[in-house]
């Protein structure tokens, strides 16, 4: 059996109907045993109930499903396992070794919070417990002792810093994440909603990006994926100018401003 299906250069999720007790998503941790002798830890994350679609998946020295304590625990983003993971176990085509099936559960909720997801899932023989994992530049998964899953992770006691409150990608902008079941729309929290007469804009997002050739290519898809995820918005004015950041380091960025 192959590998892996595609590669996806962030860790993004797509707008869906969210998991629940009744309507569950599946989840799996395999051992992956290396032709060289090492083993890590694949764990495997359905997106929907059926567990039909590609499966979005983390390698991590630690098993994910036996987590005692809310200590950091590293996660390398890998490309989008096949479904039938779920359910595999043996050696792998091309030489990429055997694995081994250790964890089974089921996601009953996945939220979006400001550093990532927050996510229930109920292990196989074990405990339902809820999980934080940080989808930025860096890509972390602890347990989060005595707490339920919430919408916002500002309440939650951190074991030191979250890792990512300034992540961003690999072009210098920050990462898109998408959530499960968004309740209220972006636009419900404004006080005046989106026109479509070619009139009247009330409402601003800014992008910036390094002045590199890739950077600019991740600034288009940036732009491009906030209006498709809002059709509903209709562009009234677009500015652009060339400025200097103040960070680690200044440099110059292009700024642009879309207005809706």
């Amino acid at each position: 059996m192959s590998h892996e299906q595609c590669v996806h250069d962030t860790v993004v999720i797509p707008i869906m109907a969210a998991p629940s007790k009744e309507h569950s998503f599946p989840t799996v941790v395999l051992e992956h045993e290396m032709p060289d002798g090492t083993t890590h830890f694949d764990w495997l994350l359905g997106v929907d109930e059926d567990g039909k679609k590609p499966l979005i998946s983390f390698r991590s020295d630690q098993r994910p499903d036996l987590l005692t304590n809310n200590k950091w625990v590293d996660l390398e983003p890998q490309p989008d396992h096949r479904p039938e993971y779920l359910t595999f176990e043996g050696p792998l085509e091309e030489n990429q070794g055997t694995v081994k099936r250790l964890g089974v559960g089921a996601i009953q909720e996945w939220q979006q919070t400001m550093a990532g997801w927050q996510m229930m899932i109920e292990w196989e023989g074990g405990p339902t417990v809820p999980l934080e994992v940080t989808t930025g530049s860096v890509v972390r998964l602890r347990l989060i002792p005595n707490k339920k899953v919430e919408k916002s992770s500002d309440e939650i006691p951190v074991d030191g810093d979250l890792p990512i409150s300034d992540a961003i990608g690999p072009a210098g902008l920050t990462r898109k994440i998408t959530a499960f079941g968004s309740k209220v729309k972006h636009e419900e929290t404004w006080s005046r909603v989106p026109n479509t007469t070619g009139t009247g804009a009330i409402h601003v997002r800014t992008f910036h990006s390094k002045l590199t050739d890739d950077a600019l290519k991740y600034l288009d898809q940036q732009v491009n994926e906030w209006l498709d995820d809002h059709p509903q918005y209709e562009v009234k004015q677009v500015t652009t100018t060339i400025g200097t950041f103040t960070g680690k380091v200044k440099e110059p960025h292009v700024i642009c401003q879309v207005w809706v």
